[in-house]
């Protein structure tokens, strides 16, 4: 709140002078944190066919069969190869757990809690069942899980201010520290996926660079 009002008091000073360009308003802007790894954004724009998908949902795993087949039928129409089709998918509120691996899927039951039945075992969920295709599963079912996808061109960005929440609401039930959570759910999203500040800056983000927007539930 203090460097807030410093800057506004700035701010303020060079409007009534006269002085104010856009030169002096980026060196009064605070620099981008070192801690977000924004290489996401140079996979969209190598790309020339780009799609993101606001993930706010599970919903059965829809966007991530969605995303499958914009990656499919680009490369059917195109011959696309798979640098030149990038899909985006940004798992922010209750689409978070899609971002998590196996490991929190059992150890916090989140099956169970969202109502997702394991089609192997056709009980609840201990695992991300959308990450990778259980044994025996049809080709197609394999080629449209996570893994597969992101060998295609698939980009996956998890929302911290939502696993933050979620940090919130396991410690809560389990009676641990807030902050032993969310260090956990971070060290333990799935390979290869993105934290962003918010979903929301990661839809706006990838927007920004190109890509269709389509909603993913």
């Amino acid at each position: 709140m203090t460097q807030r009002r410093e800057f506004l008091a700035q701010l303020g000073g060079l409007v009534a002078a006269g002085s104010l360009d856009a030169s002096r308003l980026d060196a009064m802007t605070p620099a981008q944190t070192p801690d977000w790894d924004l290489s996401w954004v140079d996979r969209i724009t190598a790309a020339k066919n780009r799609v993101v998908y606001n993930v706010n949902a599970i919903a059965d795993g829809d966007a991530v069969y969605s995303a499958a087949v914009v990656i499919d039928q680009f490369h059917d129409v195109y011959g696309a190869s798979a640098q030149a089709t990038c899909a985006v998918l940004v798992f922010r509120a209750a689409g978070t757990p899609l971002g998590f691996n196996d490991l929190i899927w059992e150890k916090y039951k989140v099956g169970e809690e969202e109502k997702i039945i394991d089609p192997a075992t056709k009980v609840s969920a201990t695992r991300n069942i959308f990450l990778k295709a259980r044994e025996g599963a049809s080709p197609m079912a394999a080629a449209s899980s996570i893994s597969a996808l992101q060998q295609r061109g698939l980009v996956c960005v998890v929302c911290n201010r939502a696993t933050k929440g979620w940090a919130s609401t396991i410690a809560e039930k389990t009676q641990q520290k807030e902050s032993d959570v969310y260090a956990e759910l971070r060290a333990n999203l799935i390979p290869g996926a993105y934290l962003a500040p918010s979903g929301i800056f990661a839809l706006v983000r990838a927007q920004n660079a190109g890509c269709a927007y389509l909603p993913g539930d």
